[in-house]
């Protein structure tokens, strides 16, 4: 929990200190070394420790947070993942998350209401 802990406040730091388009290259590059996809139990179990992580932040922890904290334990492992940003209309609303191999991770049927604006 320690770990998923440290991702989380890192992904917290990152996105309030950088615009999306700057940060895209600098997760592109963590990716680019990444080669074996990773396990859907694997990322299930890294999901619940985010899920515990989460009670001991002191700050907003909401979908962004927590798939790019899932990308980062992930990239850190060598292992290959997307983190997606999507929207939908009619009410408008954004929601992010992880895939492997174009798979969401922990996500509900309704994902697929969602546009993938942007992916990483």
């Amino acid at each position: 929990m320690i770990r998923a802990w440290f991702y989380l406040a890192y992904a917290n730091f990152l996105i309030k200190t950088h615009k999306l388009e700057k940060l895209k290259p600098f997760l592109n590059r963590r990716q680019a070394r990444c080669k074996e996809a990773w396990s859907f139990d694997e990322a299930k179990q890294a999901c619940v420790e985010i899920e515990k992580a989460k009670r001991f932040f002191l700050s907003r922890t909401a979908c962004l947070e927590q798939s790019l904290a899932l990308f980062l334990i992930a990239t850190s492992r060598n292992k290959l993942v997307n983190w997606v940003i999507g929207v939908r209309l009619a009410p408008f609303k954004s929601h992010a998350w992880v895939e492997i191999n174009g798979t969401p991770v922990e996500e509900a049927e309704k994902i697929k209401a969602y546009k993938k604006i942007i992916v990483v």
